[in-house]
């Protein structure tokens, strides 16, 4: 009984470090960027792309990607039939949006699906030359 409720502890600590929780309002997620001195990914989505449910499983789920996110970035995952996709000028889906919410500015704009580690190393390219924080 000690070792299952151990075992239920350490899940929930698994869960807690290594889950981030996405955002669907900007306002909001721009918002507690702004409080924890963060960029913010906007994740264009479409419920019918392929290539996003590739990104989503193999991308966003790999665990080098999801600790940088959680570190450094606020995600905030948008329709593509979003308003937004106008301001942000997104013409498909996925399409990654790298936005410094103390400035108000895009740093950077990447679409299509890619590999872990490339995914990755732009975000990290992108992230060192923002003046919110270095990764």
């Amino acid at each position: 009984m000690l070792a299952l409720r151990f075992f239920l502890i350490f899940l929930m600590f698994l869960s807690v470090t290594f889950s981030q929780e996405w955002f669907a309002d900007f306002d909001k997620g721009v918002n507690t960027a702004k409080k924890e001195k963060k960029l913010v990914l906007i994740y264009f989505y479409s419920d019918h792309c392929p290539y996003c449910h590739q990104v989503e499983e193999f991308v966003f789920g790999d665990e080098d990607v999801e600790k940088f996110l959680n570190k450094n970035f606020i995600v905030i995952s948008v329709n593509i039939n979003s308003n937004l996709s106008e301001k942000f000028d997104v013409f498909g889906t996925p399409t990654f949006v790298i936005y410094d919410p103390l400035r108000g500015k895009v740093l950077a704009k990447f679409f299509g699906s890619l590999d872990a580690q490339t995914f990755l190393s732009m975000l990290t390219r992108v992230c060192n030359k923002s003046s919110v924080r270095r990764c």
